[in-house]
């Protein structure tokens, strides 16, 4: 019985070093680094305040700004990557919560009929609201901001995780070594703690990378349309929303953070569809 759960374990544990050794996982990973590391070292680099105002408004490129300013004369360079870090924080907050909740809540709908409905119902009326509709929603109750764009990242991507954590606990408790040690008289909560949990929490991993790629793609979204992330601070959804007003006098401005969230949410894609089609093997 043993055996068999850590053949199941291997398998799971296989599918990411093999994404990686692939050209389309290399090449996602090679995105999704390269921002990171602009968003992290870019900053402390520059050591410059993406907040200080200049006298020069709107200036094209230049050798102290290489991407010219904003409509206040700050400096676009330094903006933008400080953005990225708005986005990175963004995900490393809302993404992990909503692997968690969700994970449990399909743990507890897989293993009670009635909870299991329950849960579904709501895994269900999640999902029928788009992530941007959500968004707007909670932006209407709330005030729009940070709080507000985690709070619709993690109800988006809950139901993801939710029903796959159920659908794996499911899976595994048809399998021979958990039929085997209910015969054997081994508690349920053993079972599950030692043999099911661990192949459920493997089975999650694979939509991390999705569930990131949608989590920047809903903060830009909900920032473009001015209910995400508020000015000044600098995401890139809401750089895109202010620069598309000049975007004829200086496209630079809109540009710039465009291409940067274009980057990582293809990276982030071609992670996730890279590990996947490797798991499936």
């Amino acid at each position: 019985m043993t055996g068999l759960v850590a053949e199941v374990r291997r398998r799971a544990r296989r599918a990411l070093p093999a994404a990686l050794r692939s050209r389309k996982g290399q090449t996602g990973a090679l995105l999704v680094a390269l921002v990171v590391l602009l968003g992290l070292l870019g900053p402390l680099l520059l050591a410059a305040d993406p907040y200080e105002q200049g006298r020069d408004a709107l200036a094209g490129p230049s050798w102290a700004h290489p991407l010219g300013t904003d409509e206040v004369g700050r400096d676009l360079l330094v903006r933008v990557l400080y953005g990225v870090r708005i986005e990175l924080l963004v995900c490393l907050l809302a993404v992990p919560a909503a692997a968690v909740l969700g994970t449990l809540l399909g743990l507890l709908g897989g293993l009670d009929r009635l909870l299991g409905e329950a849960v579904q119902r709501l895994f269900d009326l999640l999902l029928g609201f788009h992530g941007l509709l959500l968004g707007l929603a909670i932006a209407l109750i709330v005030r729009p901001g940070l709080g507000s764009v985690v709070a619709t990242i993690v109800l988006s991507v809950l139901p993801s995780f939710g029903r796959q954590a159920r659908a794996a606990l499911l899976a595994q408790l048809s399998r021979d070594y958990v039929v085997a040690a209910r015969v054997l008289g081994v508690p349920r909560g053993r079972t599950l703690r030692r043999y099911v949990l661990p192949n459920v929490t493997d089975a999650a991993t694979a939509l991390l990378a999705v569930a990131m790629a949608h989590a920047a793609k809903i903060e830009g979204g909900l920032s473009v349309l001015g209910f995400g992330i508020q000015p000044p601070t600098p995401s890139l959804g809401t750089m895109i929303n202010t620069g598309s007003k000049y975007l004829f006098l200086h496209p630079g401005y809109a540009l710039a953070p465009v291409v940067l969230l274009g980057l990582l949410v293809f990276g982030l894609t071609l992670l996730a569809d890279s590990f996947n089609r490797e798991k499936l093997r």
